[in-house]
């Protein structure tokens, strides 16, 4: 028996522990570890693809990846919103933003494979990218439950939006040269680090700005690209 089919289980499974975790921190109050546990999953989530593209997976892998993918990324942000912003508001928020992120999760398992995919591309923002937003909001603004709501909101948009192509990071960094990837991830290991050390409120910043740029890219290269084409028509269409 080939153990290396089963490496990729393994990473879905410590994808699911680091969802667990995270969802207990946010119970906790600890928002900024689940901030932490959500992007330790995210590691494992996108190291399991790799593992399972490169030595093959199982059934279990599959259904184990997508109960990861809901735990770590809709149900820790919904519990992290509704305990740390309090009261009646963060509940309805978090609970929303679970909902509506469960939903475009079980969207994409049914369209998993489907002939008219890039498997290089997320079409809408990825869920991971969503959670991150909203745990670093409720933990810039806890008192703020409109500035969540925003968040959350803009979040959710951003996911449903299936003209945006946004570039599968995992995929990227897999097709890096060796010594490349490596620098990278180092790179990114100590700034979380650094943030984490600074305090939890560096650390979401960091984290809000870079999943804002994230988010966002493809939106302004769209735009850019149609300005771009208007200027080249505009002088064809002269007198």
């Amino acid at each position: 028996m080939d153990l290396r089919r089963h490496l990729a289980d393994a990473l879905s499974a410590a994808n699911a522990a680091c969802g667990v975790a995270s969802t207990c921190f946010a119970l906790a109050g600890r928002a900024d570890v689940s901030l932490l546990l959500l992007l330790a999953g995210a590691v494992c989530d996108g190291l399991d693809g790799a593992a399972a593209r490169r030595f093959g997976g199982t059934r279990f892998g599959v259904l184990a990846d997508d109960v990861a993918d809901a735990i770590s990324y809709a149900i820790a942000p919904a519990v992290a919103v509704a305990v740390v912003t309090a009261g009646v508001e963060g509940t309805v928020i978090g609970v929303v933003y679970g909902a509506l992120t469960i939903a475009r999760l079980v969207f994409f398992t049914l369209k998993k494979g489907a002939p008219d995919t890039d498997p290089g591309v997320f079409r809408g923002l990825p869920s991971t990218v969503g959670g991150v937003l909203v745990i670093a909001a409720a933990i810039l603004a806890p008192h703020q439950p409109a500035l969540v709501a925003f968040a959350a909101g803009m979040a959710v948009v951003l996911m449903v939006s299936f003209d945006a192509g946004f570039v599968h990071l995992g995929r990227s960094l897999a097709d890096l040269e060796p010594r490349r990837r490596r620098v990278v991830l180092a790179v990114a290991a100590v700034t979380v680090v650094s943030a984490a050390v600074l305090g939890p409120h560096v650390l979401a910043s960091a984290a809000l700005a870079t999943a804002v740029a994230y988010a966002f890219t493809p939106h302004l290269q769209s735009f850019a690209t149609a300005i771009q084409q208007r200027r080249q028509v505009a002088p064809s269409a002269g007198p």
